[in-house]
C-alpha cells in the first residue's frame, strides 16, 4: 500500500513541473510574439515611410500615420489616421507644380501586401488599396493642373535643386477604392469652389508609370460617383451649381500627362446625374434638370424635364435692357441626342450628331415694344448665325414634337398683344458650320391659336443672307382667330371661313417678295376704330377703310385673287419679323389690291370669261 502512495505522490510533482514549463513557454511565446508583432509593425511602418520617401513625390508631399496593424496570414495591412499633405517647404524646387492636394483618412486598408519585399527593399507591392471616408482638399491653379513632380531634371532649374530620388518606374494595382469621401476643391485661376459629398472611386488593374517628362496612367475600369455636388463660380456666367447622384463609368482608360498637356484615351464611358440646379451670375436665370445620361457605346445623350426660367417678372427683367430685347424661357420633357460622335468631340473639338429629338416643349417669348430699337444692331438670318459659330458643327436633323409657343408683347400704349402656336412639330435638317451648298431646311406643322392648322417650310442659304418661304393653312373658321386679332388690332371677325391660305416667296437681305393665295367666303369684320391713324399703321391692318371684298373668289364663275406682295425689311429686326410682314402683306393685298395686282386680276378675269364663253360655245 505504501508503494502505491509514493508512486502517486511522485507523479503529481512531475505534472506540476510540466504544466509550469508549458505555461512559462507559452508566456515566453506570447511575449516574443507580441514583441515581434510590434517590432514587425515598426519595421513595416518604417519601410512604408521609406518606400514613400524614396520617390520624388516626397519632395513635395509628406506621408504621416499613427499606427499600423498586420494580418500575417493574408498579408493585409491596415494603416490608421493617415495624412498625405504638401510639405510646408518642398525639399526641392519644382516651379511647374501649380496645384496641390491634402488627404486625411481614419483608416486605409492595403490587401495582400508582399511584406518581406516591403521590409527588405522598401518597395510596396500589393493587390488592393481601400480608403474609407477620407477628407480631401484640392487646390487647382493654371490650365493644365500639375500636382506631382515629373521624372525630368531638365524641367528643374539649377543643378543644386535636382532631386536624386527615383520616379515611379512602374506600379500595378488590381483594385483601388475611395469610399464616401468628402471633397473640397478650390480653383484659383478660374475662381471656382466646389464641395463634394459621398465621393466614391473604384479602379481596377491600375498601372502607373513615369517615363522622363510624363505620367502614364492606365486602368481597366473606372467607377466614379458623387452623392451631392455644390459649387460656386465667380468669373463665369454661372454663379451656383448643384446636382446629385453623379456617376461616371470608363472602360480601358489611359492618360499621358506632361507639364503642359494631357491626352486621354478610352474604349467606353457612360455618365449620368440627377436634379441639376444652376443659377446664373446675376441671380436672375434659373436652369433645372431632372436627369442627364450619356453613353459612349450607344452614342447617345438623354435629358429629362429641363426648365429655363427667370426668377423675376418680365417687367423687372426688361429694366435691365436699354433696347428692345426678346426674353426667352421654357421647358421640355425629353431631349435625346442620337448618333453622337464623342471621339470627334473629345479629340478634335467637333460636334457631329445624327439626330436630336425634343418632346413636350413649352416656350415663352416676351418683348417690350415700348423700348427703343438698337439702330446699331443688324440681326443675321439663321444660315449666317449658325455659320458664325466658331466650332465645327454638323447636326443632320433636329425634331421637336408637342411644341407650344406663347408670344407676349407689351405694346406702346401699355396693352398686351398675345399669340399662341400649339401642337407644333418642328423638323430642321442640315444644321452645320462646315462648308456646304446644301440649304438649312426648317419645317413647322402647327395650330395657330389651337385652331388654324398651318404648315410652313423655310429654306435658309448658308452662303447668302436669304431664304425661301412655302406655307399653307388649311380650312378654319376666321372668328377662331379673334383672340389673336383683338390683342393686336381694334378689329374682330364676326363671321367667315378661310378655305385655304397658300403662300410662297423669297426673302433677301433688304426685302421680300412672293405670291399669296387666300381663299375665303362670307367674311364680315367688326371694326372698333378709336384712332384712324393708329389703325392705318396697325401690323395686322386687313383694310384701310370700310371697303373690302367679302369673298375670294367673288363668285363661282370668277377666278380667285392670287396676288403678288413685296415688303421692305426692317434691318434692325430678324427673320421672324420679315416673315410675318410677308404673310400679312399678302393677306392685305388679297382684300385690297394694289394697282399691279388689280391689273393682273382684271387680266385673269378676262381670260376666265373667254374660257367660259369658249366652253359654252363648244357645248
Amino acid at each position: 500500500m505504501k508503494a502505491k502512495t509514493n508512486s502517486s505522490k511522485s507523479k503529481r510533482p512531475l505534472k506540476k513541473i510540466l504544466l509550469w514549463i508549458i505555461g512559462v513557454f507559452l508566456i515566453i511565446v506570447v511575449v516574443v510574439a507580441v514583441f515581434l508583432y510590434y517590432n514587425f509593425n515598426r519595421l513595416l511602418s518604417n519601410a512604408l515611410i521609406k518606400s514613400f520617401n524614396s520617390n520624388i513625390m516626397s519632395d513635395v508631399y509628406e506621408l504621416k500615420f499613427e499606427k499600423l496593424s498586420v494580418n500575417f496570414l493574408d498579408g493585409d495591412v491596415t494603416v490608421h489616421n493617415v495624412q498625405l499633405q504638401p510639405r510646408e517647404k518642398p525639399l526641392h524646387n519644382y516651379p511647374y507644380i501649380n496645384s496641390a492636394f491634402r488627404l486625411k483618412a481614419a483608416k486605409m486598408s492595403l490587401d495582400n501586401v508582399e511584406l518581406m519585399t516591403l521590409i527588405k527593399l522598401n518597395v510596396l507591392k500589393l493587390d488592393k488599396i481601400e480608403i474609407k471616408e477620407p477628407d480631401v482638399t484640392l487646390r487647382l491653379d493654371g490650365h493644365n493642373y500639375v500636382l506631382f513632380p515629373f521624372k525630368d531634371t531638365t524641367s528643374v532649374p539649377g543643378p543644386d535643386t535636382v532631386s536624386k530620388k527615383k520616379g515611379i518606374e512602374s506600379f500595378f494595382l488590381k483594385e483601388f477604392g475611395l469610399i464616401d469621401a468628402s471633397f473640397h476643391v478650390t480653383n484659383l485661376a478660374k475662381e471656382r469652389e466646389f464641395t463634394i459629398q459621398k465621393l466614391n472611386i473604384s479602379l481596377k488593374d491600375l498601372m502607373i508609370n513615369q517615363p522622363p517628362g510624363k505620367y502614364v496612367i492606365s486602368n481597366k475600369h473606372v467607377n466614379f460617383s458623387i452623392g451631392k455636388f455644390t459649387g460656386s463660380l465667380k468669373k463665369k456666367a454661372i454663379k451656383y451649381i448643384n446636382f446629385t447622384d453623379f456617376k461616371i463609368a470608363v472602360d480601358s482608360f489611359d492618360t499621358q500627362q506632361t507639364i503642359d498637356t494631357a491626352i486621354y484615351h478610352y474604349t467606353d464611358f457612360s455618365m449620368g446625374l440627377n436634379m441639376l440646379d444652376i443659377q446664373t451670375a446675376d441671380s436672375i436665370s434659373h436652369l433645372t434638370m431632372d436627369s442627364f445620361n450619356l453613353s459612349y457605346k450607344e452614342k447617345s445623350i438623354n435629358l429629362k424635364n429641363v426648365s429655363f426660367k427667370p426668377n423675376i417678372s418680365d417687367a423687372e427683367m426688361q429694366k435691365k435692357f436699354t433696347y428692345r430685347t426678346s426674353l426667352f424661357s421654357g421647358t421640355f420633357g425629353t431631349m435625346n441626342m442620337l448618333g453622337v460622335n464623342f471621339d470627334s468631340l473629345v479629340y478634335k473639338g467637333k460636334i457631329f450628331i445624327d439626330e436630336i429629338l425634343l418632346d413636350k416643349v413649352s416656350a415663352n417669348i416676351f418683348t417690350d415694344q415700348r423700348k427703343p430699337i438698337n439702330k446699331n444692331k443688324f440681326p443675321n438670318y439663321p444660315g449666317q448665325q449658325i455659320k458664325a459659330i466658331p466650332i465645327p458643327l454638323f447636326i443632320k436633323q433636329l425634331k421637336a414634337t408637342n411644341v407650344n409657343l406663347f408670344n407676349k408683347e407689351q405694346k406702346p400704349d401699355g396693352s398686351y398683344g398675345k399669340a399662341n402656336v400649339n401642337r407644333a412639330t418642328l423638323n430642321v435638317k442640315n444644321i452645320t458650320t462646315l462648308p456646304t451648298d446644301a440649304l438649312l431646311i426648317a419645317n413647322a406643322d402647327a395650330y395657330i391659336e389651337n385652331k388654324a392648322h398651318a404648315n410652313v417650310t423655310l429654306s435658309f442659304d448658308y452662303n447668302k443672307p436669304q431664304f425661301g418661304i412655302n406655307g399653307i393653312v388649311k380650312q378654319f373658321n376666321l372668328p377662331d382667330l379673334n383672340p389673336l386679332l383683338q390683342s393686336y388690332t381694334p378689329a374682330g371677325i364676326k363671321q367667315g371661313i378661310a378655305d385655304e391660305v397658300k403662300f410662297s416667296g423669297n426673302v433677301y437681305k433688304t426685302n421680300a417678295s412672293g405670291t399669296m393665295r387666300f381663299l375665303y367666303h362670307d367674311l364680315e369684320v367688326d371694326l372698333a376704330l378709336k384712332d384712324q391713324e393708329k389703325w392705318m399703321n396697325s401690323a395686322l391692318a386687313f383694310v384701310a377703310n370700310t371697303y373690302f371684298n367679302t369673298s375670294n373668289p367673288d363668285a363661282a364663275n370668277l377666278p380667285p385673287r392670287i396676288v403678288q406682295y413685296y415688303v421692305e425689311r426692317d434691318m434692325n429686326k430678324g427673320f421672324v419679323n420679315i416673315l410675318i410682314k410677308s404673310v400679312l402683306s399678302g393677306l392685305k393685298e388679297t382684300m385690297i389690291m394694289s394697282k399691279e395686282n388689280k391689273k393682273a386680276y382684271r387680266k385673269a378675269k378676262k381670260e376666265a370669261k373667254k374660257k367660259a364663253k369658249k366652253e359654252a360655245k363648244n357645248k
